[in-house]
């Protein structure tokens, strides 16, 4: 079936992809044709989008790049045969050798593809490594990185780090700066400077709200172990659940039965791959179902948005014993709402960036400058970082061989701190997959800043993925793992009650009260199952919830929660968004305070 040009526009939009109405219907028709050709639906055109937009360091959509496009999608359907393994066309000429990477990139594009292909198989061919599951790169020493002329390139450093540092093209002349994208309440008379002389209080959230370093030993985990862990999660969102809807006797979701039953079960996946309407598997709890499982049909169900590891409720009947069919999906409440916020407390301003934070064609980090200038400019009271700081993705990063990813990494924390040492903020850290010089574990430990000076380990309070904080009376919950996106690439509704795509995936989140509720997780993703239990789950619904992703960015009140996704604040070449929020106290308010918030371009 032929899919609308308003779904097209709408899936991409999503994904913070915009389809000028100006010739839209001619790029409308070419992504349309592109999914005939290679046999794609609309997840995966934009999935693929995704990830030729990534190998081309953040572009737009236009006629020039969907011809490049589709040329990418003809070298992936291609299969390189097996006596000849042709390497990387970057290697046909030294990235590692040059610091101006645009210019090598301008240079490959002008050579024929005839004549590259014809070079690659005279050269000698280069071992390439496998694809592992763990994101954790080599941390082999590269050739030295050099610029044009052949002479040393300057990597970042407190000396050449300042706002007045040289941009980049494409960041220099970004369209726009200052705009905002996304807006929450009346912002046009909000003062965003905080008016406080000291820092805000700013410490975990209940015993349990962030991760500590001491005694973290992962990779020692057994089968049975990760199992008891999912059981016990499943029981008690299935305890909330039947209680919320008055449920107390549950049947074996693998009962023959001639009448309806009411079954509790965990959402998967029957094969290895996406899933879909026809592959939906429930596998129930362990008092009531013996952790058996049942296919699902899912042709009675009106209305139904599901993802692999939902806990839910179904009601239904199983009358052959091979398969249940679910007539009903019981809703799944949201988890209680924490105590409310003093109002005698002072206005709360809260600024929040997450990285990378240098653009992918310089070490220069433009971004970060201009952000630690909106911060002298406006100080806030609470300035949340959130990860990738040296960003395992970035080439440039790779390649670095004058300092360690560590020794880089503390560089950058000095620039920081120094540029605050003087205003009355505290600098939440949060650490992500993506920094390489961090060990790849979820939930993840706080960054260590020991090699820090004392003055400046006191502007900073580390803490880890994810993290659930008492910010001067605020509850906020937050996690730089992508969850929005990995959840969004495997999700299926039909008719879902919450219309709107991102609404629908963060209010999973409240309702399953976890960070990280997929499962299995996704690739990128090294999960210790022991601490998962204990810190990737919510004790209540936070006044707060942030998630930055590379989807679309909003600010969005979702059942009593101000949810926000700030973006990047770099992609690509060019610059991204950063988020800023204001509490003020309200003693008419449920909550005790009402908030303002926007999404702004760096």
């Amino acid at each position: 079936m032929e899919v609308s040009s308003n779904t097209i526009i709408e899936e991409f939009d999503v994904i913070g992809v915009t389809i000028a109405t100006s010739g839209s219907e001619n790029d409308v028709d070419k992504l349309r044709e592109l999914m005939v050709l290679h046999h794609l639906d609309i997840d995966s055109l934009v999935n693929e989008w995704g990830a030729f937009e990534m190998t081309q360091g953040g572009i737009e959509l236009s006629q020039e790049t969907l011809a490049q496009f589709e040329q990418y999608l003809n070298n992936n359907s291609k299969k390189t045969p097996k006596t000849l393994k042709l390497p990387p066309k970057k290697n046909s000429y030294s990235a590692k050798k040059s610091g101006n990477i645009s210019l090598l990139a301008e240079r490959v594009a002008r050579d024929s593809s005839e004549a590259s292909e014809l070079i690659d198989a005279y050269s000698t061919p280069v071992a390439k490594s496998k694809n592992k599951r763990q994101i954790t790169p080599d941390n082999r020493i590269n050739k030295r990185l050099a610029s044009v002329n052949g002479s040393p390139a300057v990597p970042f450093s407190p000396a050449s780090f300042s706002p007045t540092t040289p941009s980049t093209g494409k960041y220099s002349t970004r369209r726009n700066p200052g705009q905002v994208i996304a807006t929450f309440g009346d912002s046009k008379s909000v003062t965003w400077a905080s008016d406080n002389q000291h820092p805000c209080s700013v410490k975990p959230y209940g015993e349990r709200g962030v991760l500590e370093t001491d005694k973290y030993s992962f990779m020692m985990e057994k089968i049975v172990d990760r199992v008891n862990v999912m059981d016990n999660i499943l029981d008690d969102i299935g305890d909330r659940i039947k209680e919320c809807h008055g449920v107390e006797n549950l049947s074996p979701v693998n009962l023959q039965s001639a009448e309806p039953s009411t079954v509790l079960g965990r959402v998967y996946c029957d094969s290895v791959g996406r899933l879909n309407a026809r592959s939906v598997v429930l596998r129930g709890d362990i008092d009531v179902s013996g952790r058996a499982a049942a296919p699902m049909q899912l042709d009675k169900l009106t209305s139904y948005s599901l993802f692999p590891g939902q806990v839910a409720l179904f009601e239904g009947m199983n009358s052959t014993g091979r398969s249940f069919v679910p007539t009903t999906l019981l809703d799944t409440p949201t988890l209680t709402a924490p105590a409310a916020r003093d109002a005698t407390l002072k206005r709360l301003s809260v600024v929040m960036a997450s990285g990378p934070y240098m653009t992918s064609d310089s070490l220069g980090y433009e971004p970060l400058a201009d952000f630690v200038s909106y911060l002298q400019s406006h100080p806030p009271d609470v300035c949340i970082m959130f990860g990738p700081f040296v960003d395992a993705k970035s080439e440039l990063i790779k390649d670095l061989s004058d300092v360690t990813y560590e020794q880089h990494f503390t560089k950058i924390l000095e620039v920081i701190g120094q540029a605050v040492e003087n205003l009355p903020l505290k600098v939440v850290l949060v650490p992500s997959q993506r920094d390489i010089h961090h060990p790849g574990i979820y939930p993840m430990p706080p960054f260590n800043i020991g090699k820090l000076n004392r003055e400046l380990q006191k502007r900073f309070y580390c803490v880890s993925d994810p993290s659930t904080l008492n910010i001067d009376g605020l509850c906020v919950g937050l996690t730089s793992t992508d969850v929005l996106f990995h959840m969004g690439a495997e999700e299926i509704n039909l008719q879902p009650k919450t219309a709107d795509r991102l609404s629908r995936l963060t209010e999973h989140l409240l309702q399953q009260g976890s960070y990280y509720p997929l499962n299995p997780p996704s690739e990128e993703l090294n999960v210790n199952y022991e601490k998962y239990e204990v810190y990737s789950r919510m004790s209540c619904t936070p006044h707060l919830l942030l998630l930055p992703s590379e989807l679309k960015q909003y600010t969005k009140s979702i059942n009593g929660c101000l949810c926000v996704n700030p973006g990047r604040l770099s992609k690509g070449q060019t610059g991204g968004t950063y988020a800023r929020i204001l509490v003020q106290s309200d003693s008419s308010a449920k909550a005790g305070f009402t908030t303002v918030a926007e999404v702004v371009r760096i």
